[in-house]
């Protein structure tokens, strides 16, 4: 009896390997020829994005060219390269001619594996995002993009510059290939005369006047920055850096003591009148500013595809009823968007505002049937053009702060 009932798993079993191993098979045999047809094609595009380019010469050492350049070819009129880069999702491959005076001269996508609807808004001719490169130069650079497809035209944008350093490289010159984030990591290092230490920015719980922001790493110190500067203050207390005026001096001093000084209390009776599924968290400092832990329902959280994960957020009110900070924690949300609701462009629209400032910008999103309700070129703080459902939860997560922020000052506070 039991080798029976074994019977109808071993063949199941029998049936994935042989599935595994034809998929396997099928992908040596096409993989190879996959490569040869971009490779042709890529051939192919040289003349079209350099078509005065005479003698090409593949060049085979890239080490010190962009990560996303995978082919390079110098010409009697000039260089091409081929970047791949990812937009809405990985795979997108653009070929770039660029003239000997440093010109975008053509460009040309050789594969991608974007939708349709991006497909048509991005590639449909020359006229298209390819004619907006057309004589641009590295210094001049500006990446063009175009509403409503968003991810794929960024992408590209990417790939354009990424062509135009390592045509700056090909020449002979030097390019700094870091990312914003890594030249501001090594330049708070900088400060203190460490590597590799890694300053994360500080949630602020206090109003710091004068300061853009609080970037800290433990046992080192802080870096405070005031408009263009950085300021450096030692886990001791004393100023890292010479080269500053004594006003910014002053300001990163005082700062640094109030940071220093500032302390958290956690509220664990959350009063009746707050929703505890928004509001999972309430702190309060002796200032009487209030801390929010936020758990917003976007996309994930409200349709049924789904994977049922909430936006986590922090947010900090003054005692005056203003945010001080906004902070995403976490999200899945659908690639892009959420990308656009964790990044400081979008939670830096909140600081300084109040209660009345915020709007939720859509009526509540049917889960079964998503529309797109929020439009290009809307004007409401928090509000992301396309993402109906991740702008919905986070503006309604932000006003769920608010009225408890409101429930708890008409109490008296730290219930």
């Amino acid at each position: 009896m039991k080798m029976e009932k074994l019977k109808p798993t071993l063949v199941l079993v029998s049936i994935c390997l042989v599935v595994a191993l034809l998929l396997s098979s099928l992908n040596l045999i096409t993989g190879p020829e996959i490569e040869k047809n971009k490779n042709a094609l890529s051939n192919s595009a040289l003349f079209e994005v350099l078509p005065d380019g005479k003698n090409f010469e593949e060049i085979t050492d890239l080490t010190s060219y962009p990560k996303v350049i995978d082919k390079a070819y110098k010409a009697d009129g000039g260089f091409v390269f081929r970047a791949t880069v990812s937009g809405k999702n990985p795979g997108l491959i653009v070929m770039c001619g660029v003239s000997t005076d440093g010109k975008i001269v053509g460009t040309k996508v050789i594969d991608d594996k974007e939708t349709d609807d991006y497909d048509k808004n991005v590639f449909p001719s020359v006229e298209g995002v390819d004619g907006k490169y057309k004589g641009m130069t590295l210094e001049g650079f500006t990446p063009y993009l175009v509403a409503d497809a968003t991810l794929t035209s960024s992408a590209y944008g990417e790939a354009v510059k990424a062509c135009l350093q390592a045509y700056a490289i090909a020449s002979g010159g030097n390019v700094d290939l870091r990312t914003p984030e890594e030249i501001f990591q090594d330049d708070c290092n900088a400060l203190f005369g460490t590597e590799g230490k890694k300053f994360e920015r500080w949630f602020a719980t206090e109003v710091l006047d004068g300061i853009n922001a609080v970037y800290e790493s433990e046992g080192v110190g802080r870096v405070f920055v005031i408009g263009e500067s950085l300021v450096g203050v030692k886990a001791d207390g004393t100023v890292a850096n010479t080269d500053i005026s004594e006003e910014n001096k002053a300001l990163a001093t005082m700062a640094n003591a109030t940071v220093t000084a500032s302390t958290l209390s956690e509220i664990t009776d959350i009063p009746e009148g707050i929703s505890k599924k928004t509001v999972t968290k309430i702190f309060v400092t002796e200032s009487g500013n209030y801390v929010f832990e936020l758990s917003a329902k976007g996309y994930q959280a409200l349709t049924e595809w789904g994977s049922g994960d909430d936006i986590k957020i922090k947010l900090s009110i003054s005692a005056d009823g203003k945010i001080i900070d906004c902070l995403t924690i976490s999200q899945k949300e659908s690639k892009g968007y959420g990308d656009v609701c964790a990044s400081e462009e979008y939670t830096s629209q909140y600081r300084g505002r109040e209660n009345d400032d915020i709007k939720i910008s859509s009526s509540e999103p049917d889960s079964h049937a998503p529309g797109d309700l929020i439009p290009a070129g809307t004007t409401d703080i928090g509000a992301i053009a396309s993402a109906t459902f991740t702008t919905y939860g986070y503006q309604k997560a932000v006003k769920a702060a608010f009225s408890a922020f409101e429930l708890l000052t008409n109490q008296g506070g730290d219930n």
